[in-house]
């Protein structure tokens, strides 16, 4: 579909009160989680004592859990609804943050990331699909924008204030302030029950069961997702470790970098999906990240690493609202839930197999190996989107897509 022609629509407000207690919560969330990515992997190294392997390991595991713990989700959301599920979520993920530094051994610090990624799950599905169920279904995308600005802020500012506490504190009063600072944000979200967003999980009057747990027509979508985001897997796990080879420690500036850009696109392009059309959305951004990742492999100097990261950001930053517009086009609110579910697992599928995989590519390939191959994952997807996804939806409502 396209607002072109409903304009109207864009005279209600989207960012109202209780959508802002969500961008909150995500805001506060995810700075807690971003304080840890750039030194998450030099924790490992040095003072477990951790492989490359063990790294991209410790980076992807926290995706078992998201992946085990999302069948379950959708049905909590309808019978307790979204707000119950982000507090009891941003909750867990906090302890698990606080309690990293107290990890005796690799072992131990997987069981914790484990809890971080169920956790995290839990929070991204319920907030989704409060706000989705909020905002007209001319706008899904604007609002997918709109959202991602919370999340990607904190993980702008959160790379930078763990640096910072890190250098003058050390890991333990680095990784406690994540994790207190993943928490608050989700206080004031209680407040939200009278608005929640709750479904019959019982026959309906057309005598359909219970909500699904699974939808099944995100599935090729979401593999598109996946393919994109590996190549930003492996920036998160290795660039810390790679940009001192190129004669730079300053790795939270570019992880800053990164999430200013991403920011940038989502909060003033955030109406690009639903104008242009989820088709030149897909192909020019998936088409980004090949680039940025290209750039990033190749380049001989660390200000290379900057000019990779701006296309890289471009292309993250319009893939996705774009593909959740097009798995959102045809949904009703019963199944809303599970297609956001089904769809949001594949950035966990991506951190698991691709941190495995790329820790692997590092291994045996060097740093710049990681990056070629998450060019070459995103070349695939490219390939899936023109040649699978793109058909299903062009023939099924020539509206669609542009």
């Amino acid at each position: 579909m396209s607002a072109l022609g409903n304009e109207d629509v864009y005279s209600e407000k989207l960012v109202t009160p209780k959508f802002f207690l969500v961008l909150l919560a995500a805001f506060t969330f995810f700075t807690g989680v971003g304080m840890t990515l750039p030194i998450l992997s030099i924790f490992v190294h040095r003072e477990l004592g951790g492989s490359d392997v063990e790294i991209g390991l410790v980076v992807a595991i926290q995706a078992i859990a998201a992946i085990a713990v999302r069948p379950f989700i959708t049905p909590q959301i309808a019978r307790f609804g979204a707000i119950p599920v982000i507090f009891i979520g941003a909750t867990i993920g906090a302890i698990a943050l606080a309690m990293i530094p107290f990890s005796p051994n690799v072992i131990m610090l997987i069981v914790l990331r484990l809890a971080l990624g169920g956790a995290q799950a839990m929070m991204m599905v319920a907030m989704l699909s409060s706000v989705m169920a909020w905002v007209s279904e001319w706008r899904r995308a604007e609002a997918a924008s709109v959202f991602s600005v919370a999340p990607y802020i904190g993980l702008a500012l959160g790379p930078v204030l763990g640096q910072l506490i890190y250098n003058s504190a050390g890991y333990r009063t680095a990784f406690l302030t994540a994790g207190v600072i993943a928490f608050v944000g989700a206080v004031p979200v209680l407040g939200l029950r009278k608005f929640d967003v709750k479904i019959e999980i019982d026959a309906d009057e057309d005598g359909a069961g219970p909500p699904a747990r699974f939808y099944l027509p995100a599935l090729l979508p979401g593999t598109v997702l996946a393919l994109g985001i590996v190549g930003m897997v492996g920036m998160q796990a290795f660039l810390p470790l790679y940009a001192p080879q190129l004669g730079t420690s300053q790795v939270q500036w570019m992880f800053f970098f990164f999430a200013v850009v991403v920011l940038s696109v989502r909060l003033f392009g955030r109406r690009i999906p639903d104008r242009v059309g989820p088709r030149k959305t897909g192909i020019w951004a998936t088409s980004f990240i090949i680039l940025g990742l290209v750039v990033m492999a190749v380049t001989p100097s660390w200000p290379g690493i900057y000019l990779a990261i701006l296309p890289l950001a471009i292309g993250i930053a319009l893939q996705y609202p774009g593909l959740m517009a097009l798995v959102l086009s045809d949904v009703s609110d019963r199944v809303r839930p599970s297609a956001i579910s089904t769809f949001t697992m594949f950035f966990d599928i991506s951190q698991g197999l691709g941190g495995l995989v790329v820790g692997l590519a590092a291994a045996f390939g060097g740093y710049r190996a990681v990056f070629g191959f998450g060019a070459a994952c995103s070349a695939a997807g490219l390939v899936v989107l023109v040649t699978l996804v793109l058909p299903r939806y062009t023939n099924k409502s020539e509206g669609v897509l542009k």
